[in-house]
């Protein structure tokens, strides 16, 4: 495994639930770690939903296996946008998730 592979910085977000000013509950972001990857760009497109013009980007990210048990519930933030984890595999000490926007 190259070190200069892993040449891109990404955060992943856990969802927290923070009071509001009424008494409920709302749902933000907060950073859970940071850490290099691989990022590559699989596909892109774009549609009109709603008469509007709507894209929509996916990419692989590959980086080293971590303590931290990843899954659906978090959110990948990388070059200032967050992205949906779509799926994510673990093998040995790489892991692959896919992402979407």
């Amino acid at each position: 495994m190259r070190s200069t592979k892993y040449n891109k910085r990404i955060t992943a977000q856990t969802a927290t639930k923070v009071p509001n000013d009424i008494g409920g509950w709302k749902n933000t972001w907060a950073d859970s770690f940071s850490c290099w990857a691989s990022v590559t760009a699989m596909s892109r497109s774009k549609r009109f939903l709603y008469a509007e013009l709507k894209y929509t980007e996916f990419y692989e990210v590959e980086m080293r296996k971590r303590n931290t048990n990843i899954n659906g519930s978090y959110q990948i933030v990388y070059d200032a946008n967050a992205y949906q984890i779509i799926s994510f595999t673990i093998d040995n000490n790489v892991v692959k998730i896919d992402i979407a926007r």
